[in-house]
């Protein structure tokens, strides 16, 4: 174990220096002849492994920098990385109580204040999950359960479900319909407005064609924080077609979520409870390390009576502790200890410090946005109400839209090979721009005009 400690060590001083590059991995063809990655029927000794280390951590992406813009989260969280190694280090697994007691209290306390943050209150439940994909995937599984209880023991039956996202929901929800048996045909995109928002009249049209054509509407997921620009859909008129048509009601917050931490921003949220289901993640926007998330439901008792099956002759025990096994509202057997760094980070920081956060990334953001719309060849391609900057470089001896999106792709790919800042690439509406993703409260004003600045002088001389 101490030697473990003594590389852990190296690892934290000498092999992540500061001012080091944020991203310098080279193409993978290319890092493949660099690095001896082959396993042989012979051992290795301790200084292969340093090495295999050493180069590990060189070559991934510095995900704790300020100028990380690429994904859904950046920075680091000091409480929750020490979680995450008390974790390992414990081994715990949260299928029952009995070998995962305290993380399994901390799992339960966390829930409840999710919930009452969400809206669902006392009576709400939750399990935490491998991610928002899996959210999803559960909040698609519990609509079904609603729809047809007896799915789960019988299938299909003939009948078509069809469930409803908008054009802009993250991809995991045709993972989901492909693995539940739904078929991804009957995943119906729904029209969005110009912000990126799902559009009522557009799904209320949807589910009638679907009615029409014999089938069975069961499932609605909402976004709140779409992937590429931020957009939140509007929960209470889409729950009142919900209602209309008796259909299970989710939204997926992984990203958007955390804005129910801020009295300030909320109200792009304000109408979660009226859910039915909730996907959030914490390994997002609170920065813990990955994975953690959650899968909230407004029912008690409808994860258990939709995920259990099996184990009662051996794990889980009717015993003084039955109320407190988890593994029976789970989709997984072993399931990593994930509560404990979530809470540790949430016990240092409270409800209030995860609100300063997001009110924070909201004033950087409006500066973004200011600084963008201020400069010549640079302009804003979809609104940005949250944390995510849609923008591209627009140069005016160029209108075409496949020179546009060949200009800011290249953009981002020379900045990735110069080291930084690290941006990526999307697609919105048909015009391709640079998604500047907002999560790291170490960004300052001079980080985001040090971005803009590099992103006018490339495009320059790519355009010349």
């Amino acid at each position: 174990m101490q030697e473990n400690l003594e590389i852990l060590s190296r690892a934290i001083n000498e092999w992540m220096p500061e001012g080091r590059p944020v991203v310098q991995a080279p193409p993978a063809a290319e890092l493949e002849q660099m690095l001896d990655l082959k396993l042989s029927d012979e051992g290795s000794g301790r200084g292969t492994l340093e090495a295999a280390i050493q180069s590990y951590l060189h070559f991934n992406p510095d995900v704790s920098q300020a100028e990380f813009y690429k994904l859904l989260y950046s920075g680091q969280n000091k409480y929750a990385l020490l979680g995450d190694w008390i974790t390992s280090l414990s081994n715990a697994t949260m299928h029952t109580y009995q070998v995962g007691p305290v993380a399994t209290l901390m799992e339960l306390e966390l829930i409840r204040q999710w919930n009452k943050l969400v809206g669902f209150g006392d009576k709400g439940e939750g399990v935490m999950v491998a991610g928002g994909s899996q959210a999803n995937l559960i909040g698609m599984m519990l609509a079904r359960h609603h729809a047809c209880p007896e799915y789960k023991t019988k299938g299909a039956q003939g009948k078509t479900l069809v469930a409803y996202v908008s054009d802009q929901a993250h991809y995991s929800g045709q993972k989901a319909a492909n693995v539940l048996g739904i078929g991804t045909d009957n995943l119906i995109a729904v029209a969005t407005d110009d912000a990126g928002r799902m559009r009522p009249d557009a799904l209320a049209a949807e589910i009638e064609k679907s009615k029409a054509q014999g089938h069975t509407p069961f499932f609605i997921g909402l976004t709140a924080g779409t992937t590429v620009t931020g957009a939140y859909d509007p929960v209470a008129a889409c729950s009142e077609i919900a209602k209309t048509h008796g259909i299970w009601l989710h939204i997926d917050g992984a990203w958007g979520g955390p804005i129910l931490f801020s009295e300030q921003h909320r109200h792009l949220l304000a109408d979660s409870h009226l859910a039915d289901s909730f996907a959030w993640d914490a390994h997002k926007l609170m920065n813990v390390p990955i994975t953690a998330a959650v899968i909230l439901v407004k029912h008690p008792g409808a994860l258990k009576a939709c995920c259990s099956g099996g184990g009662g002759d051996y794990l889980f025990h009717a015993d003084e502790n039955a109320d407190y096994n988890l593994g029976e509202r789970s989709i997984q057997c072993g399931r990593r200890a994930d509560a404990l760094k979530v809470w540790l980070s949430w016990k240092a920081a409270g409800n209030n410090g995860f609100a300063e956060k997001i009110d924070f990334l909201q004033s950087i953001k409006a500066d973004c946005v200011a600084q963008i719309e201020e400069r010549d060849g640079l302009e804003m391609l979809a609104p940005a109400n949250y944390l995510n900057v849609l923008f591209r470089y627009k140069p005016d001896n160029i209108d075409d839209e496949q020179a546009l999106r060949k200009l800011n792709i290249e953009i981002c790919k020379t900045m990735m090979r110069s080291g930084g800042p690290y941006v990526d690439y999307a697609q919105y509406k048909g015009r391709t721009g640079i998604r500047l993703i907002l999560a790291n409260t170490e960004v300052t004003h001079d980080h985001l005009e040090r971005l803009l600045d590099k992103v006018q002088r490339i495009g320059m001389e790519l355009s010349e």
